[in-house]
C-alpha cells in the first residue's frame, strides 16, 4: 500500500476523524492497542500506527520500515534525511524542534531528527489542523538550510 501523506487529511486511504470502526474495515483490526490519550493503535510494520483524540484519528506515525512513505513527492525515507529535512523547510516556510521533535506546522507534519544517525528512530507523523496550536509557543526555531 502506498502511504502519501496529505497535509491535514490523512495518510494513505486513512483520514483524520474517522473512528476506529471505519479505520478497522479498512486495515483490519490492530495488532494492539494503548489506552491514554483516548487511544493508539499499532499494526506491525504494514500500518502507521493511529491516535484518536475523542475517539477519532488525530495523529497518524510512520515510520521508517513502513514502505512507500512520501509527502508531496518527497519519499520521506529514502532519501538522505538532511535532504528531506531541507525540502520540509522550504515548503512549510520554516521548522520549530523540542527535544528532537520538529515541527512543520503548515504542513501538518512532525519528525524526528531524520538528519541524524538512528534510522531506528526516524519517524514521520502527520496530524489533524490545531493539533500542535497549544504548544506550538514552547517551540524553538531551528533551520536545516
Amino acid at each position: 500500500m502506498r502511504w502519501e501523506i496529505k497535509a491535514f487529511e490523512g495518510v494513505g486511504p486513512i483520514r483524520f476523524g474517522m473512528v476506529s470502526s471505519e479505520v478497522e474495515a479498512i486495515l483490519g483490526p490492530p495488532d494492539r492497542k494503548r489506552k491514554g490519550d483516548d487511544g493508539t493503535e499499532y499494526r506491525g510494520e504494514y500500518a502507521p500506527i493511529i491516535t484518536y483524540y475523542d475517539g477519532r484519528v488525530a495523529e497518524l506515525e510512520c515510520y521508517y520500515d513502513l514502505p512507500d512513505v512520501s509527502f508531496d513527492g518527497i519519499p520521506l525515507f529514502q532519501q538522505h534525511g538532511l535532504d528531506v529535512m531541507r525540502q520540509l523547510e522550504r515548503r512549510n516556510g520554516g521548522a520549530l524542534e523540542s527535544v528532537g521533535i520538529v515541527v512543520f506546522q503548515n504542513l501538518g507534519l512532525s519528525t524526528g531528527r531524520l538528519d541524524r544517525l538512528g534510522r531506528e528512530d526516524h519517524s514521520v507523523t502527520a496530524f489533524a489542523r490545531g493539533l500542535w496550536q497549544d504548544r506550538i509557543d514552547r517551540l524553538q526555531p531551528i533551520s536545516f538550510l
